[in-house]
C-alpha cells in the first residue's frame, strides 16, 4: 500500500532502531593491518569524534584520513578507502526484522512512513537501495543538510517537506535529545526501547490501531 497521501506520519531513526549493528572497530583497525587491542581502541576513539562530521557531509576520504591520522597512520590508499567505505555501508545489508514487521505494520494501515537519520552519504545511499528501504516513503539524511540531530534546522526542514499538521508526525529515535529536539517542534516523540513498547506507545497516540 502506498502510504504517501496519508497525514499521519511515523519517522525512524536507523541506527539503533531499524538496524542494530554499529560500526566494529576491530574490523576496521584489522583493514588498517593491526587488529591489536591498542590500535581498535584509538580507532574507537577517533570514529566516535569524526562521525559527526561525516553524518555532516564530510567527505569519505577527510573522514578516514582523519581516523587513520589520529591513530598515526598515513592517509588510506584508493583501495583501503574502498574497503573502508564498503565495511561501513555493509551494515546496512540487513534490518532488524521486528522492526520492519512495525513498518509494515504501519503501512498496512495507511500511515505515511520515513527515515530521519545522522548519516553520512555511502550509508544514505545503501539504505535507498537495500530491499528494506523500499519500505518507506520518505527519507531524511543529515548528510544532505549538513546538520545531525538534534539541531533544529534539520527536523524543520523536515516538517516543510512533509507538509502535514505537526502533531500528525511521530518521531521514533533511541536517542532522548533527539526525540525531545522533535517534541519541542510540536511533534510526538517515542524513545526507542524496543517495538513491544514501540507499538504500545503507537497505540495509545492512537497512530497504529
Amino acid at each position: 500500500m502506498n502510504a504517501q497521501g496519508s497525514s499521519r506520519t511515523v519517522l525512524f531513526d536507523v541506527g539503533g532502531v531499524l538496524v542494530d549493528t554499529h560500526p566494529d572497530p576491530q574490523a576496521i583497525a584489522e583493514l588498517f593491518g593491526d587488529g591489536s587491542r591498542c590500535l581498535t581502541t584509538l580507532v574507537d576513539q577517533a570514529m566516535w569524534t569524526h562521525r559527526g562530521d561525516y553524518d555532516a557531509g564530510l567527505s569519505d576520504r577527510d573522514f578516514w584520513d582523519r581516523i587513520a591520522g589520529d591513530c598515526g597512520h598515513p592517509e588510506p590508499t584508493s583501495a583501503l578507502l574502498k574497503q573502508l567505505v564498503a565495511l561501513d555501508t555493509s551494515r546496512m545489508e540487513t534490518a532488524n526484522e521486528e522492526a520492519l514487521g512495525l513498518v509494515r505494520r504501519l503501512r498496512h494501515q495507511g500511515v505515511r512512513v520515513g527515515i530521519l537519520s545522522n548519516t553520512p552519504y555511502p550509508v544514505a545511499k545503501a539504505i535507498r537501495h537495500s530491499e528494506w528501504g523500499s519500505l518507506f516513503d520518505f527519507f531524511a539524511f543529515s548528510c544532505h543538510y549538513g546538520v545531525c540531530k538534534p539541531s533544529r534546522g534539520i527536523y524543520r526542514d523536515v516538517l516543510v517537506r512533509l507538509n502535514v499538521p505537526h502533531e500528525d508526525v511521530v518521531f521514533i529515535d533511541d536517542r532522548r535529545e533527539n526525540v525531545r529536539a522533535a517534541e519541542l517542534l510540536g511533534v510526538q516523540g517515542i524513545v526507542w526501547k524496543g517495538v513491544e513498547d514501540a507499538e504500545a506507545r503507537l497505540k495509545e497516540l492512537g497512530v497504529l490501531l
